[in-house]
């Protein structure tokens, strides 16, 4: 609940190249809504931090709009398929049975997502590869499933339909979190801090894509 501090003017955010408040792009927005982050190499979920966070400062703003104190976290997951999972605490996803394990193949991961209900996904860029869902399965997916976002691991997409620009602090630290929360994070996170660590702010790229594309990166 740290990040609760966060507020709509620590994010820029530019949609269909036309900058946009916080408040509206997420207009409407329900703190009943559930998010799946899709890592499964653990760390790229970093590429989505700043999407992640927008988010998570959407959930407290409902509670801030009834003037009522809380002390809530989203139902925020992610989704990895390797040992020892990465902890995504400081992005608000906590407690750490909220990092699920995934499994390795394409049926596996989407019923992890199913399972908790996810409304919001988020996929790593990558090869689409068509994948033998079961029927239920598929079923499940469009009945739950209404928005999803592709991300990239270093937070740079190639034609993207929105971009958020924060200041690099307190990002910075909660991403150097998620690489030292695993071993041998270390060496991504000095790769991270060279490629990122030029200015005081972080901006990252999204594109919204359909479900069906969103199930070809599973």
């Amino acid at each position: 609940m740290h990040s609760s501090s966060l507020r709509d003017c620590d994010f820029q955010i530019i949609a269909n190249g036309t900058s946009v408040e916080l408040d509206h792009y997420f207009y409407g927005y329900s703190n009943t809504k559930r998010l799946g982050l899709f890592a499964p190499n653990r760390i790229e979920g970093v590429g989505a931090i700043t999407l992640v966070m927008a988010h998570v400062t959407a959930f407290y703003n409902t509670y801030r709009a009834n003037n009522e104190e809380f002390f809530a976290y989203p139902d925020y997951f992610t989704f990895q398929s390797l040992e020892p999972k990465a902890a995504y605490s400081q992005f608000d996803i906590w407690p750490d049975h909220k990092n699920v394990a995934a499994g390795t193949n394409s049926v596996e991961r989407l019923n992890a997502i199913t399972d908790r209900a996810i409304n919001i996904l988020l996929v790593p860029a990558g090869a689409a590869t068509a994948h033998d869902f079961e029927r239920q399965q598929l079923a499940a997916a469009t009945r739950l499933i209404d928005t999803c976002y592709i991300y990239s691991e270093d937070g740079i997409l190639t034609d993207p339909d929105l971009v958020i620009r924060c200041n690099s602090d307190p990002f910075d630290k909660w991403i150097d979190s998620v690489f030292n929360s695993i071993p041998g994070g270390e060496n991504a996170a000095k790769a991270w801090r060279s490629a990122h660590n030029k200015d005081d702010t972080i901006e990252q790229s999204f594109r919204r894509i359909g479900l069906q594309e969103a199930l070809k990166l599973l």
